[in-house]
């Protein structure tokens, strides 16, 4: 997500201020006034929407190199000559096709290796200089998937998992990792590494598996949802609950009426492509970003990565085509057990996204997540077998 789509979601430029003073207090020790302001030419710092960043007016080599790998588009040119023009353009303005400046009154910490990314949940503020990013949730968010993150990186001993230097109560920090996200790997290495992820999910579920009733799963499923269904009605203005009510019942009923177990397993939970970090000198794979994760079923990891249901329509057309051989063999290609009717899988894959959907849009302040409930309405009202 970035600051420009942040605009029609947030009052994200008075979030940027008061997350950078919590910052500057909580990791610098430091009092200091941050104000984003409409002139484009008064201060060092300038703000572009569409590349989502923060950086100097006449930003270090190692920021620049930075922005052009992360908006190196590998496998469509044309998107890729769009991107590194429009980014060399910004570059070569200092500043002037900027949206806002960022008024710091201490520049003691910030310099021209420094690249703000404001995220879903937090600001990302990387130092070129000591290899270093600090995360620091943003101001009024709850902290729940931040805790979780953090509990997560500074527990578990998987080589794939990156490690935290230092943690407070509402940053942590850590080496920037060399390298590229997957959704930017050339297409003839990306099976290669994407079956290194494979195995890493391997390792997890080696360690972690274990089964639990297909009716005992749905109905802890079921009850959070229904909680937070509730809460939405109540606290966030949301009215298009009666759709999720179906929803939510019809793969219960599929799911009570089934004599299975579900595999359930350690799951990172937003396994997509830009999560998944790869250094190509080294060879190694990196995952990101384990706010989400918590156990789900040994199937859902496999539905994030092989079949991309995060993209839109992608999770519709899964379920859609459900007895097509490639998305049975992607979704249980970490399943010894191979027969299952894959409607009860279907149900308990349809509940867990439902669980990440409506666990995102609680974690959420104020009124904010109406899209991302629209969004999943929209995929399940183009299956035809739930309708």
């Amino acid at each position: 997500m970035t600051i420009y789509e942040m605009l029609f979601r947030e009052d994200i430029y008075h979030i940027i201020e008061q997350t950078l003073i919590q910052y500057y207090r909580e990791v610098h020790h430091k009092q200091v006034l941050v104000k984003v302001c409409k002139s484009k030419f008064r201060n060092k710092y300038v703000i572009y929407p569409r590349l989502g960043l923060i950086i100097h007016r006449f930003p270090s080599w190692p920021v620049i190199q930075d922005i052009f790998i992360s908006f190196d588009v590998q496998n469509n040119l044309i998107r890729k000559i769009f991107a590194f023009g429009y980014i060399t353009l910004c570059l070569l303005s200092f500043g002037l096709l900027s949206h806002r400046s960022l008024y710091i009154s201490n520049n003691s910490i910030f310099s021209r290796n420094i690249c703000l990314m404001p995220c879903n949940r937090k600001i990302r503020i990387f130092d070129y200089k000591l290899h270093t990013v600090d995360s620091i949730l943003k101001d009024g968010f709850n902290d729940y998937y931040f805790k979780n993150e953090v509990n997560v990186r500074t527990k578990e001993e998987y080589s794939f998992v990156p490690s935290i230097i230092i943690f407070g109560d509402r940053w942590y920090r850590e080496n920037i990792i060399e390298g590229r996200g997957l959704v930017r790997i050339n297409k003839k290495y990306y099976g290669t590494y994407c079956n290194k992820v494979i195995d890493d999910l391997r390792t997890i579920s080696t360690k972690t598996l274990h089964y639990i009733s297909a009716n005992i799963y749905s109905q802890q499923l079921v009850d959070n949802i229904t909680s937070k269904i509730q809460f939405f009605s109540e606290k966030k203005q949301i009215v298009s609950t009666g759709y999720l009510y179906y929803i939510l019942h019809k793969a219960e009923s599929i799911l009570s009426n089934s004599d299975i177990s579900i595999p359930l397993v350690f799951s990172h939970g937003d396994l997509q492509t830009g999560n998944i970090w790869v250094n190509q000198t080294t060879n190694r794979v990196t995952l990101l970003d384990w706010e989400t994760a918590k156990e789900r079923s040994l199937w859902y990891d496999c539905a994030t990565l092989l079949l991309s249901i995060r993209r839109k329509n992608m999770f519709s057309a899964m379920v859609s085509n459900m007895n097509d051989t490639n998305i049975i063999g992607d979704l249980l290609l970490l399943d010894t057990k191979k027969d299952y009717n894959m409607k009860t899988v279907m149900a308990t894959l349809i509940l867990e996204e439902m669980t990440f959907f409506v666990d995102e849009i609680f974690d959420l302040p104020d009124s904010l997540g109406a899209e991302i409930i629209d969004r999943f309405i929209y995929e399940m009202k183009h299956i035809k077998w739930i309708n």
